[in-house]
């Protein structure tokens, strides 16, 4: 459960992120607000906000189809999208052609500052990560996704669980034995902390 004090840091973040214009042209696309509840207890962090994620009306990350798969799996674990503050590497969506882009290397260092600031205020101990991108973010050195995928690594204190992009396992469906494996690494680490 999160304390009044992280509440009311994260709602203040929240409202200064939505003022961002680092990125020169990236901010028009759209963002994907940071997500999380009182309830909140660990963090996930995926790509970039896809079509979906930036429209009006939802402005939440990982609620496309890939948030569907990766949340569906979740619950089979009783796990909840509640139990996550849920980020992207960077918050506003990349477009190349009209079509969901990957974040640039300017994009992502830009975004780090918010990032760092919603670490800081929610101390995590156990972090999520969906896809390379994530993994790259906080392991610059890894041997890859495919590799880490379901491995526990650990960075100043906090451990990290990289899995397979939701969006990757739909388009690569015999993938999907390899995501359920991250997840369960996941929920064997989750029953570990009560």
């Amino acid at each position: 459960m999160l304390s009044k004090d992280q509440i009311k840091k994260l709602s203040f973040l929240n409202e200064k992120i939505q003022k961002c214009q680092k990125c020169q042209n990236l901010f028009k696309n759209g963002m994907a607000v940071p997500y999380w509840t009182k309830s909140s207890k660990f963090i996930m962090i995926a790509e970039a906000p896809g079509k979906n994620e930036v429209k009006e009306e939802f402005r939440t990350p990982l609620i496309g189809m890939a948030g569907r798969l990766i949340f569906t799996e979740l619950k089979k674990k009783n796990i909840k999208r509640k139990d996550f503050l849920i980020l992207n590497t960077i918050q506003c969506r990349p477009v190349i052609n009209g079509y969901n882009g990957k974040p640039s290397p300017e994009e992502t260092e830009n975004c780090k500052f918010w990032v760092s600031k919603y670490f800081q205020v929610f101390k995590p101990k156990l972090v999520f990560l969906l896809g390379g991108y994530a993994l790259n973010y906080f392991f610059e050195d890894n041997l890859g996704i495919t590799k880490e995928n379901g491995t526990i690594l650990t960075l100043d204190g906090v451990k990290f669980i990289p899995c397979l992009h939701p969006a990757y396992v739909l388009r690569n469906k015999k993938e999907i034995l390899s995501f359920r494996k991250a997840i369960r690494v996941l929920k064997e680490e989750i029953s570990g902390e009560h």
